[in-house]
């Protein structure tokens, strides 16, 4: 009886297993790529995608200079949870600016984002909207799309970035990958 309870375990086991979603290993997997663009009319921006240990992939937005996974897992724009994955609403984040329809009031910027991460061979690809909209007010938030493309090659990598339409055009990409620790 007992062996026929072990045997039985045993089997729902390996059905459960069988069952599973099986993620295939992608190119960023443990690693940390990061993109610098520069604009045409100047300044520059950028974005790190990381492989988060959780399992996880995490994008972080802005150029601050090469981050580890910890300041990425406390400050990420939006993460997923699988690749292919989407995110409806990432989290919201509220800023303080100025009303440019009347002088001297303040506003509540709410800023979230939304979109979706592929990948196939050795390419990751991220479709992301940063949406935006005054707190308080009805008006649906303005979203913005751009698409980024990472190409892992090895040591190297390559990225691809199209802002939208009516966005600054960018003139270089810079891309690195490491390690993610």
């Amino acid at each position: 009886m007992r062996r026929q309870i072990i045997f039985r375990n045993l089997l729902v086991t390996v059905a459960a297993l069988a069952a599973a979603p099986a993620y295939a290993e992608t190119a960023i997997d443990g690693r940390i790529a990061r993109v610098v663009y520069q604009f045409t009319t100047g300044g520059n921006w950028g974005f790190h995608l990381a492989s988060m240990k959780d399992g996880r992939y995490c994008v972080r937005f802005g150029n601050p200079g090469r981050l580890n996974l910890r300041v990425i897992d406390r400050v990420a724009d939006i993460c997923f949870d699988t690749i292919p994955g989407s995110v409806a609403h990432s989290g919201e984040r509220r800023s303080q600016a100025f009303d440019v329809r009347e002088k001297g009031k303040r506003i509540t910027v709410v800023s979230y984002h939304k979109g979706s991460i592929t990948t196939s061979a050795s390419d990751i690809t991220l479709e992301i909207a940063t949406c935006n909209r005054i707190e308080g007010e009805e008006a649906e938030a303005n979203c913005a799309s751009t698409w980024y493309v990472v190409h892992m090659d090895g040591a190297n990598c390559t990225a691809e970035v199209r802002p939208g339409r009516g966005a600054n055009r960018i003139s270089t990409v810079t891309c690195e990958h490491f390690a993610a620790e």
